[in-house]
C-alpha cells in the first residue's frame, strides 16, 4: 500500500526547548519528546507494514542526523523524502541518505489514472490543476485534510491524528470534488 505523511516534527521540543501546551500532534498534547514520539511511532508502525511505501511530505526531523537515522530505522515500509524547510539534519554528511528510498523538493506521483502533485507547501495552483489533477502537501497543520471543495489534502499529521494516510482514504475523500468548484476572490474559478 501507499501511504502519505508530513510534519512529524521528531524531537522539535528537543532542538527548541519544552514550552506548555506547544508540544502537539492535531488537539492531543503531550509531555515530553519522548510520548510524542512514542505515539507518532505506535501509529505509524500499526498502520505501515515492512513492504509498504511511504511518501512523507516535509518536515520529518528537527534532530540531529544520529536521532533522526535512529528513529527511521525503527518506522516501517520504504521511505520516500519531499523535503521541508525543517528537515536539516539531512545537511549533516554523516547522515545516512540511503535510509530514504529517495529525497526530492518535489514530485508528481502517477497512480490512479491521475496524477498526484507531492509538496511540502500548498500550492495555489499547480501542474495539471485544470485536469482535475491532486495535490498532497503538509506545512500549514490544520486539523483538518480538506477546506476547500477541492481536490487538494493535508497529509500533516496534526489532520490526519498522528497516522499516516493511505492513498485510499485519501481518492475517497477527494475523488468526488472538482478543482473547477473552487470560487475564486474575484467569483471566477
Amino acid at each position: 500500500m501507499i501511504y502519505f505523511t508530513a510534519d512529524t516534527h521528531f524531537f522539535w521540543s528537543a532542538k527548541r526547548g519544552i514550552r506548555p501546551g506547544t508540544l502537539m500532534v492535531g488537539e492531543r498534547t503531550f509531555a515530553s519528546v519522548e510520548e510524542k514520539t512514542e505515539y507518532l511511532v505506535s501509529q505509524w508502525n500499526s498502520t505501515v507494514g515492512v513492504e509498504d511505501e511511504v511518501y512523507i511530505l516535509g518536515d520529518f526531523s528537527d534532530g540531529t542526523a544520529a536521532d533522526t537515522a535512529a528513529l527511521l530505522q525503527r518506522l516501517h515500509g520504504k521511505k520516500y523524502l519531499i523535503i521541508g524547510n525543517n528537515d536539516h539534519y539531512l545537511e549533516d554528511p554523516s547522515f545516512p541518505q540511503e535510509l530514504f528510498c529517495w529525497t526530492k523538493t518535489y514530485y508528481e506521483l502517477l497512480t490512479r489514472g491521475t496524477k498526484f502533485v507531492l509538496f511540502h507547501f500548498p500550492i495555489e495552483v499547480w501542474s495539471g490543476y485544470g485536469y482535475d489533477r491532486v495535490h498532497l502537501h503538509g506545512h500549514i497543520h490544520r486539523l483538518q485534510p480538506v477546506v476547500e471543495p477541492i481536490r487538494r489534502y493535508d497529509v500533516g499529521v496534526d489532520a490526519n491524528d498522528g497516522t499516516p494516510v493511505s492513498l485510499e482514504t485519501v481518492w475517497n475523500r477527494i475523488e468526488p470534488l472538482h478543482n473547477a468548484n473552487r470560487v475564486m476572490q474575484n467569483g471566477q474559478s
